[in-house]
């Protein structure tokens, strides 16, 4: 993202209204902006890995049949639910029939959002989840920022996963101008 930002700056300016940034800063900036309409805080924490493996270890101590030692599997399935979308009781449906613990995983998973909250915190996973719920939920916000993006670009595309994707439709969806590299 800094590379193409300097090749932008080069190019157009060190000014151009254009935003060159990966999906997680973009995200992060939108926020900044409206985290208030889904209840946070404008200055809302960023949870580094180390920080939410502290909030899963420490609520799994109080769930029962948790295993406080097993903070990194439970962020693992977090992070896969966050990434599809899928609420707690969304992703305990989706793994009841495959994983044995299930309604553990969704338990913790649960207590974690309920512990971010109260925290005024996101982790990584939640910039995207959350600018998409912003987005759903509010489609004022959605339109300001696809007709503010006529042309949109992404790099590396064949890692972009399902919410990315998601996004990235959403904010085409005035314009309808995508180019993708991969």
């Amino acid at each position: 993202a800094a590379e193409m930002k300097e090749r932008i700056s080069r190019q157009l300016g060190a000014y151009a209204g254009v935003w060159a940034s990966t999906f997680h800063s973009m995200c992060a900036r939108i926020l900044r902006v409206h985290a208030e309409r889904l209840g946070y805080g404008r200055n809302f924490s960023i949870y580094t890995e180390l920080e939410s493996d502290r909030v899963i270890k420490r609520v799994a101590e109080n769930i029962s049949g948790a295993d406080p030692k097993k903070r990194g599997g439970y962020r693992d399935h977090i992070s896969s639910a966050k990434t599809a979308g899928l609420s707690p009781a969304e992703y305990y449906e989706e793994i009841r029939p495959f994983v044995k613990d299930a309604d553990v995983v969704a338990a913790v998973y649960e207590a974690y959002e309920k512990e971010l909250k109260l925290s005024d915190a996101l982790d990584f996973d939640d910039l995207l989840l959350k600018t998409a719920q912003l987005f759903e939920q509010f489609p004022d916000i959605l339109s300001e920022y696809a007709t503010r993006f006529m042309y949109v670009n992404v790099d590396e595309f064949q890692d972009t996963n399902k919410l990315q994707y998601k996004l990235v439709k959403m904010l085409c969806s005035v314009w309808g101008n995508i180019f993708v590299v991969g």
